[in-house]
């Protein structure tokens, strides 16, 4: 069982999560494309997440968000049940297609840390070899020169009803950054594309003196979806729930959630001991939802 996660209004946080055994059954193609982004759009309109950049890489997803009315785990559930029921479907595929760990859902406590995981999401490809800039990369991606445009995708076929209660059409609409919100829509697009061709060019330098390639559309679009890496895959990493670019923001953020996890405990051992008024920390969720616990007011 895993430690309990605050789930609080208005944070914005990175969701990611791989495929099973590292499969590409994320691969890039016209139907696959079609099926994240429409369910993107869904869980989004849905649960209220107002979305800053994601990556659909063959392999894994990232999501960088802002949580506006604190059911991000209802959009994880959502997106990650309905993705996995579509492309099943248009795989011919019974087993799971997400790995069986939770996703990974990060907290970006400061200025820094948003901008830093808006630019890891968007230069995903790039880091990893396949092309060699974000734009470049056939998959589903929040691409800068569209960003300030909302895209509309049309309701996937094969798994979904020809009359059942979802949309046919789904649009998907980007925002700003919290914290660089207060710019225009220009400045915000030039200071996050500034930082986006920083990286390309620094991973572009990497490649140089390696002496490497990037494997290119081409190849990426050829690769089977039952396919993985052939690299080894790191094992016993470190899981952070907490990103911070400034060190105080950062050491608050973890205080912060120490504290929320030494009160969730401590409200737990009470309550299961039959102790049915006791109130649980702010942020608590799946039992405030699903059990109907009484929790503190926001601090």
């Amino acid at each position: 069982m895993s430690l309990p996660r605050p789930v609080i209004a208005g944070e914005t946080i990175m969701i990611s999560r791989r495929c099973t055994q590292r499969q590409f059954l994320l691969r890039p193609s016209s139907a696959v494309n079609g099926i994240i982004g429409y369910c993107l759009a869904v869980a989004a309109e849905r649960y209220g997440l107002r979305l800053h950049a994601f990556c659909a890489m063959s392999n894994h997803l990232h999501i960088v968000a802002t949580d506006v009315r604190g059911e991000a785990p209802e959009f994880c559930r959502w997106i990650f049940e309905f993705t996995a029921k579509c492309l099943k479907a248009h795989w011919g595929r019974w087993e799971n297609l997400w790995a069986s760990e939770q996703p990974s859902v990060v907290r970006l406590a400061d200025e820094q840390a948003q901008l830093a995981k808006a630019v890891y999401t968007l230069t995903n490809p790039v880091a990893a070899g396949l092309v060699t800039q974000h734009h470049h990369w056939p998959g589903v991606i929040s691409v800068l020169a569209r960003m300030a445009r909302p895209r509309v995708y049309k309701r996937p076929v094969g798994f979904f009803r020809e009359h059942g209660p979802l949309p046919r059409h789904a649009t998907l609409t980007m925002a700003p950054l919290p914290a660089l919100a207060h710019a225009s829509q220009e400045h915000y697009l030039a200071t996050l594309r500034a930082a986006v061709t920083a990286r390309e060019a620094e991973l572009a330098r990497e490649r140089q003196r390696a002496g490497r390639s990037v494997l290119g559309r081409r190849q990426v679009l050829r690769q089977s979806a039952f396919g993985s890496p052939g690299n080894a895959e790191p094992r016993r990493q470190p899981s952070p729930r907490v990103a911070g670019g400034n060190k105080w923001a950062r050491i608050e953020a973890l205080a912060r959630l120490r504290s929320f996890l030494a009160g969730y405990r401590e409200a737990w051992l009470q309550w299961r001991a039959g102790a049915r008024g006791v109130v649980f920390p702010f942020g608590t969720y799946g039992l405030r939802v699903y059990a109907g616990v009484c929790c503190a007011q926001a601090p």
